[in-house]
């Protein structure tokens, strides 16, 4: 399958968002019978979903890229608050609609996430000499720009785009964020392991471990289709 691949904002479906059902497609067409009716519910399901996306995303990116080149507090609060109500909303979206991902850790995996997203994204709120972390963290969401677009229109340079910003921004750039905001609140005072450290410093560790286990979960789930593939060869 297309490696399609998720601080502070929207959640990018995972490599396998849709490898369950990719799978169940081909096993279906290989032994000639209907395709599952469950599988078509979960893939009209996740079509809605990723439009849902492709409207929120990009302005959430947008006001992203004004936060970091203009740096006021009113992008920043704007653009958390933003973040927010977003994340807030696909939680919801999720509840109501659990069938737009492809199983149930998948859908559990995202919702905890948004609900660390909330955790997070409270803190610069509490505490305002932070509000530029929101924007740092959420520059990410670039991936899940390049994500939406390469689903909506096909072409090439989106998803090129999104495995770079994958590994670039998710698997890079994100464990980098851990070591900047320790930094940034020891200099303020904050006490080591503190809840404030823990909703910064841990959140951002949480994160960082599901982009990896959601890459992770791709890179294994590759090899048998490699295999399967070489021996129908």
């Amino acid at each position: 399958p297309k490696l399609e691949l998720v601080l502070v904002g929207a959640c990018p479906r995972p490599p396998l968002a849709e490898l369950a059902g990719v799978r169940a497609a081909r096993a279906h067409s290989m032994s000639g019978q209907a395709e599952d009716p469950l599988l078509g519910r979960r893939k009209a399901a996740g079509a809605r979903h990723d439009t849902f996306n492709l409207v929120f995303i990009p302005p959430l990116v947008a006001l992203t890229i004004l936060s970091l080149l203009l740096a006021t507090d009113t992008l920043h609060y704007l653009l958390t608050w933003s973040v927010l109500g977003y994340v807030v909303l696909d939680i919801l979206y999720h509840l109501v609609d659990p069938y737009c991902q492809p199983d149930f850790l998948r859908w559990a995996t995202i919702v905890f996430h948004h609900l660390v997203v909330v955790w997070l994204a409270a803190h610069p709120l509490q505490q305002p000499q932070n509000l530029s972390f929101t924007a740092w963290a959420t520059i990410v969401e670039v991936n899940t720009v390049c994500q939406v677009f390469n689903r909506a229109f096909k072409l090439k340079i989106f998803r090129i785009g999104f495995l770079v910003t994958w590994f670039g921004l998710r698997l890079i750039w994100y464990p980098v964020l851990i070591y900047s905001f320790h930094g940034v609140l020891m200099r303020q005072g904050v006490e080591l392991f503190s809840h404030t450290y823990c909703q910064v410093v841990g959140s951002q560790v949480l994160l960082v471990m599901l982009n990896a286990f959601w890459t992770a979960e791709f890179l294994l789930a590759k090899k048998p289709q490699e295999a399967a593939k070489d021996k129908a060869t």
